[in-house]
């Protein structure tokens, strides 16, 4: 029995697939083709068919050649393109991180090629079992379904090159950090814009209400708020979820919390839950931190010993620290006015600022800690946050205890005089902005 919560993880499978779009143009491909044979010799079609009698197929000979002609061609096209796109993704999980490959997979300009791809094999397969005879020695020829797979087999030689451009680029990893940056900073946008078009800050003490225990294990990677805050107003509830969205969950670990104890009606418990999502697979559209870590991973592998690109890093770098900064505009708590009136019937763990430090740059930081020209563009990304961070002492704080993190790792591990003495430039410019503490981690990287 499929339930609401297996139905929507069976959907985002389902869309997710390679095949989702190739399989639907496949069916209107089919459906096209019925009608086109049904209305080839009505009237009105003969009619029109005599005005472009230049363009069309006048034997039956012509008709199987030019047919079997585009079938096969058209089929070598799809295997190749097919091939070519297990060629980027494995190539995608190699030199970049495996969690980019949902983002690649659903590309839809290559599904959809695909899919014309496969419509038009259908449809000029369907025209070459419709050449037959029809009575006193005469055959029955679709012509203007020929001319149809013409045109769609020279459309498909254009989508064929336009394939090959696009997926020779979306290899390359400036065009992937480009689409995972600005798709982040536009999920992240869409979460300000919202709060500030009904901004709340009067925030329940969430320590107080009753938790509500998981009945499954699994990753937690979204919630129906529609379904969610529809059944917290007909029973009178808010409902707040205590974890960040990515976080594996347990049986029976409580990772929602409600302002009613429900431990007696396990029936709007069980309806409670059903509106929680859980699968493996990492989407920015569902939430802004995996861009985050899918940027950090990629930072991650450019320095690999097989890679060992550290410019790509820099650059990943870069983005991580404009995500951050744009990230201070949100709160630590979202929620969400859907069937609400006067407050929020559903609040939302946001992934913390802290959590996103540690969660993006402890990896960049213990793969990194030995290259000096990696390590000072860390430093002056922070610089750049904390420059904006001032008015957010919480945040000011959490850059200057990760960077004496840092400092205790590149304090013993870059030796070169050049390079410290790039580090210590560094530390200077952040002691500018915050002269104190800046002052400290200048004595933390040069002491003995």
């Amino acid at each position: 029995m499929f339930t609401p919560r297996k139905l929507a993880e069976n959907y985002r499978e389902l869309i997710s697939s390679i095949g989702f779009y190739p399989s639907l143009l496949a069916i209107a491909f089919f459906i096209f083709a019925l009608i086109t044979t049904a209305l080839e010799y009505a009237a009105p079609i003969s009619s029109f068919k005599e005005l472009i009698a230049i363009v069309l197929v006048d034997s039956e000979e012509n008709a199987r050649t030019i047919l079997s002609t585009l079938v096969g061609s058209i089929i070598s096209l799809t295997v190749f393109s097919f091939s070519m796109v297990m060629i980027v993704l494995n190539n995608a999980s190699a030199g970049l991180s495996p969690r980019v490959l949902p983002g690649l997979i659903t590309r839809k300009s290559h599904q959809l090629v695909l899919g014309f791809y496969l419509g038009s094999i259908i449809y000029a397969i369907i025209m070459l079992i419709n050449i037959r005879g029809v009575g006193n020695g005469e055959t029955g020829i679709p012509a203007l379904g020929v001319l149809f797979s013409l045109v769609f087999g020279l459309i498909s030689l254009g989508f064929f090159v336009f394939f090959i451009h696009s997926i020779s680029r979306a290899i390359q990893v400036d065009n992937v950090l480009n689409d995972l940056f600005n798709n982040t900073k536009n999920e992240m946008k869409n979460i300000i814009t919202k709060q500030q078009g009904q901004p709340f800050d009067n925030f329940p003490d969430f320590s107080r209400w009753h938790n509500l225990p998981s009945t499954e294990e699994g990753y937690f990677k979204g919630v129906h708020s529609d379904k969610l805050c529809a059944l917290c107003e007909q029973h009178d509830l808010k409902i707040y979820i205590a974890v960040k969205q990515g976080f594996f969950t347990v049986k029976g670990y409580p990772f929602l919390k409600c302002n009613k104890d429900l431990s007696e009606d396990e029936a709007l418990h069980d309806a409670l839950l059903s509106c929680f999502i859980f699968y493996v697979e990492e989407y920015i559209s569902d939430h802004y931190r995996y861009g985050l870590t899918q940027i950090s991973e990629i930072a991650v592998k450019a320095m690999s010993p097989g890679i060992n690109d550290p410019g790509t890093a820099v650059k990943a770098i870069d983005m991580l620290s404009i995500l951050l900064i744009q990230r201070l505009d949100i709160c630590d708590v979202n929620y969400s006015f859907k069937h609400a009136k006067n407050e929020p019937l559903l609040y939302i763990h946001e992934a913390s600022f802290d959590e996103l430090l540690h969660d993006n740059f402890t990896p960049i930081r213990n793969y990194a800690k030995t290259d000096g020209y990696v390590m000072v563009n860390v430093l002056e990304a922070f610089k750049n946050i904390l420059f904006r961070s001032s008015a957010d002492q919480h945040a000011t704080d959490s850059l200057f205890n990760y960077l004496e993190a840092i400092i205790d790792d590149v304090r013993n591990t870059i030796t070169n005089p050049f390079d410290r003495q790039r580090i210590i430039e560094m530390l200077e410019a952040i002691e500018k902005i915050n002269g104190d503490k800046g002052e400290a981690l200048i004595a933390q990287f040069t002491r003995e």
